[in-house]
């Protein structure tokens, strides 16, 4: 099935636009959101409408606009192919917004990056048709759409987690949405760093002091810029709400030591391919199809990601959880998956087995107590097995 992919420019400056149909991704408390809005439009002389689909991924903590994916077709198995590539790792529900708040959205995406001072995608020159009529939500509005971008939080772990990543990553707006209305500000100290941190982990211990009163202990490993830090943080909730924070230590560590904390037991497979290259690059392009693919030397990285954020809600939590497997397929003719759990490394490989019966053959298995595979696609080795050996 072919796609348009509209480069940007100034083809349909004239042509007028219907709404038809948006929505927008849950991850608000992520970071980042992903909204697809789906437009008709007629160009003046044409008697038939043409359609539109508009992929927005916004960064909200620091680049602002970060893609603008336009799409001319009308097909809405092309339309869910294009939202799974665009926002497939974002662990998302897809929730549906009026045109108002579209707008709205789309409005604030621009204004912020160039607030920000970020470049905007070259696709964003086409859209005169929604910036040069801005809209204003009510307060009950903006509830409204906070309510459709917000994932409805589980466990006070969960707020814990979210509200902390908001404050370490500076988003003082997100970082509101989990606080308590009504609170004096001067109970929520500021316990982030002085610039922006990302959160990687993160363990959370419930505490009751004498007199009965709860709180939770939080401890944090962030990085920022080139170092890594431990914060310590206390935080007091009501209905899963923040009603106070306050800061009670932060050290930084070496990257040994943060490496050492991040480590995690990888189970790795190794398979053959069998079949012509190109044939199974293509094969394997539809099967990863919401993957996150990056280029190296002997090879291309597939990053698959959990349906969801459920890894948020538990009280350890590490921002790699959101992985469900990665692939690492050599230029020449392996492809090594790496995954966190012995059931996952059976799901995975019953999965590819099935659908690659014929292409793949497994010749190994692996147990490690640390990630190697990004150290195998960095280490210039195109044959797992000799890199292992290298290795001992």
């Amino acid at each position: 099935m072919a796609l348009q992919l509209i480069k940007g420019g100034k083809d349909h400056i004239d042509a007028e636009y219907t709404y038809v149909d948006g929505s927008v991704t849950d991850t608000r408390l992520m970071g980042v959101l992903g909204l697809h809005l789906h437009w008709k439009y007629l160009i003046p002389g044409e008697e038939e409408y043409r359609h539109l689909h508009q992929y927005y991924y916004y960064d909200i903590e620091e680049i602002g606009l970060d893609s603008l994916k336009v799409y001319d077709f009308d097909d809405e198995v092309a339309a869910l192919l294009a939202e799974k590539a665009a926002f497939g790792g974002l662990g998302a529900q897809m929730i549906p917004v009026t045109e108002k708040e579209g707008r709205y959205l789309v409005c604030s995406f621009i204004d912020e990056t160039k607030r920000k001072k970020q470049p905007l995608p070259k696709e964003a020159d086409d859209l005169s048709f929604i910036l040069d009529s801005p809209v204003t939500l009510t307060d009950s509005e903006i509830s409204d759409l906070n309510s459709k971008i917000c994932v409805e939080l589980r466990t006070d772990y969960e707020a814990v987690n979210y509200y902390l990543m908001r404050v370490f990553g500076k988003d003082r707006e997100g970082a509101a949405l989990l606080k308590k209305e009504g609170v004096p500000e001067d109970r929520f100290e500021d316990v982030s760093l002085p610039k922006h941190a990302t959160f990687l982990q993160n363990s959370v211990d419930k505490f009751t002091d004498d007199e009965g009163k709860q709180s939770y202990l939080a401890e944090s490993l962030v990085e920022s810029g080139n170092g890594y830090h431990i914060c310590v943080s206390e935080l007091e909730l009501e209905n899963k709400k923040v009603t106070s924070a306050k800061r009670l230590s932060e050290m930084s560590i070496s990257t040994a030591e943060a490496s050492l904390m991040l480590n995690t037991d990888e189970y790795v497979s190794v398979f053959e391919i069998e079949a012509d290259m190109g044939y199974f690059d293509m094969s394997f392009a539809a099967y990863a199809v919401g993957m996150t693919k990056t280029s190296h030397e002997t090879g291309d990285m597939f990053m698959e990601f959990n349906p969801d954020n459920k890894h948020v809600k538990k009280k350890f939590f590490r921002l790699s959880d959101d992985v469900f497997a990665i692939y690492y397929s050599t230029d020449f003719g392996q492809l090594i998956v790496g995954t966190y759990s012995p059931l996952t490394a059976n799901l995975v490989e019953s999965r590819l087995m099935k659908i690659f019966e014929q292409d793949l053959v497994c010749t190994g298995r692996y147990h490690f107590a640390q990630s190697v595979i990004y150290e195998f696609a960095l280490s210039g080795y195109d044959d797992f097995d000799e890199f292992i050996s290298s290795m001992e």
